[in-house]
């Protein structure tokens, strides 16, 4: 692949040679005393200072491109444009007669009369101060336009239109983990362990430091309507082992995203059970084709992301204390994203028409080198962003802080709850006791509302471990709050010993005050086999 960047008409430096420049513009002149230096003398200490071999005429060349030039150092054209654009046009005797032609018409554009204004004040300054040729001063505008905060800045201005289709291969600084190459043509609607460890392997690959960025796209699914993350393998043979591989995927992405930017891409439906991944960041842009439902009456896998379903209130201040306990309890809820920008768990959200060209356009920004990139796709989503309409969420602010903010603070039960929304004769609260309807989706809510109280305390590790040990627990039929979210100190007292090969002659007699888990771990050592045991105890990340 060229290293030229060709995003940009008429760019005619490499990534190479923008690099090297960037590291001139942020170089610390007060620290070598120049602050004070000309051009030249800054140019020729910095070529002495670097390890590198540096071509001075093309950074001279560079610093005119970018507008980064002292004033000795312009030319007698930028010095007679300079002093046009500071001439008082306001007190020009005569100009504001020339106004009249300005705004000859109401059908015209801002950006019309914003040149014909330039043109009026360009043709009386040539013909009262001094000469000076309106096209060619546009021209020398547009080659030497100066970028502010980033001298990279121009680069992701994209030159396309609504009609292409994103291309995201020609960005070589980019990482593209593209979900639908990951997914198999026999198992193209569900996430299996193969397909987790394939994105894993690009995940691993993604750490290269020549890739200032990592954006997750696509995916594959047979589907009237487009599938993002589909759900996770429900084979009770796999289960086990396709949780450790999807939280080590969690976790790789994570710190993967402390390393460099992952900018997630979702224009499609997410299934709860795969959720995990995609809050491994924040930088997510979605279009009117995302959503997610947490409904507890469907959940396989219940127990996903409950760290940062705790934590959401706590991250966001506009978030009502419950919002969490609302969201995970409702059967009937979607997310989209309105809701989903609305609770800051994404940066954007762009139209599904416009969303392939868009996405090319955001990418660009990552032409901008660390540790500017970040901030580059931010800015660059913002300029590309649109309105996705009112979040159902904040319809309903003052019922959630009424009702469930108490469940959130453990003043309340889930059984509490329930009476509580028997009482309320109106049509939301008829859709909430849904989940009250069956055993398990009852089961399913309590156990969810006791692990987002038991990690809110916990550290993120720590709370991974958690929600693994309970997930697994619950894959095996156990449904007691109490058991599946045990405090982290009665956890590491028991787990601190080794799993008993051989079960003793008095496994079975009863303890007094023994906690249930212990007690179900002394008679059947065997069933928490697949429980990575000694890493839970020490509070560590999962061996996964």
């Amino acid at each position: 692949m060229s290293n030229q960047i060709t995003q940009v008409e008429g760019c005619e430096f490499s990534t190479e040679e923008l690099q090297l420049f960037h590291r001139y513009y942020k170089y610390d002149w007060a620290a070598h005393g120049l602050e004070s230096a000309s051009v030249n003398q800054r140019i020729d200490h910095f070529a002495s200072a670097i390890d590198l071999p540096i071509d001075t005429a093309r950074l001279r060349s560079w610093l005119r491109t970018m507008g980064i030039i002292d004033e000795s150092e312009k030319s007698d054209e930028a010095k007679l444009y300079d002093r046009f654009e500071q001439y008082d046009f306001a007190a020009a005797p005569g100009f504001n007669q020339m106004l009249a032609q300005v705004y000859d018409t109401s059908d015209v554009t801002k950006y019309a009369i914003g040149e014909r204004m330039d043109r009026a004040k360009a043709e009386y300054y040539n013909s009262h101060v001094e000469p000076l040729d309106y096209e060619k001063y546009r021209e020398f505008k547009i080659v030497n336009a100066p970028k502010p905060i980033c001298p990279y800045q121009d680069l992701w201005d994209s030159k396309g239109t609504d009609k292409e289709a994103a291309d995201t291969l020609k960005f070589a600084n980019v990482m593209t983990i593209d979900i639908a190459q990951c997914l198999t043509p026999e198992a193209d609607q569900v996430l299996t362990i193969d397909v987790v460890n394939r994105m894993l392997d690009a995940v691993k690959l993604a750490y290269d430091q020549k890739y200032f960025a990592v954006a997750l796209v696509n995916s594959r699914c047979s589907s009237p309507e487009p599938v993002f993350l589909p759900a996770l393998d429900k084979s009770p043979d796999s289960s086990t082992e396709l949780l450790k591989a999807a939280m080590r995927l969690r976790i790789e992405l994570q710190n993967l995203n402390k390393a460099k930017p992952v900018i997630i891409f979702a224009n499609g439906m997410v299934d709860a059970s795969a959720l995990g991944l995609l809050l491994c960041s924040i930088d997510i842009v979605t279009s009117e084709m995302f959503c997610v439902c947490c409904s507890p009456v469907q959940a396989t896998y219940p127990f996903i992301s409950l760290y940062d379903w705790a934590c959401l209130s706590d991250r966001q201040s506009k978030v009502a204390k419950g919002t969490a306990e609302y969201i995970l309890c409702n059967p009937q809820l979607v997310l989209r994203s309105a809701e989903w920008n609305a609770l800051d768990l994404g940066i954007g959200f762009v139209s599904h028409r416009k969303f392939a060209t868009s996405m090319e356009k955001i990418l660009m920004a990552a032409s901008c080198p660390p540790p500017h990139t970040r901030s580059a796709l931010r800015k660059a989503c913002a300029v590309e962003s649109m309105y996705p309409g009112p979040s159902k969420i904040n319809v309903w602010a003052n019922e959630i802080h009424k009702f469930f903010a108490p469940l959130a603070e453990g003043k309340i039960t889930l059984s509490d709850l329930t009476s509580q929304l028997q009482q309320v004769e109106q049509p939301w609260a008829g859709k909430y006791l849904v989940f009250a309807n069956t055993q398990k989706s009852m089961d399913i809510a309590s156990a969810r509302v006791a692990g987002m109280q038991a990690v809110r305390s916990m550290q993120y590790s720590q709370a991974l471990a958690m929600e693994l040990s309970a997930s697994i627990m619950w894959s095996q039929g156990i449904t007691d709050p109490a058991v599946l979210f045990s405090s982290p100190p009665l956890l590491t007292t028991l787990l601190s010993t080794e799993p008993t090969k051989t079960p003793v002659q008095s496994a079975h007699k009863e303890v007094s005050g023994e906690c249930p888990f212990a007690r179900m771990y002394r008679k059947n050592p065997e069933r928490f086999k697949n429980v990575d045991l000694k890493s839970i105890a020490d509070h560590r990340s999962l061996n996964l």
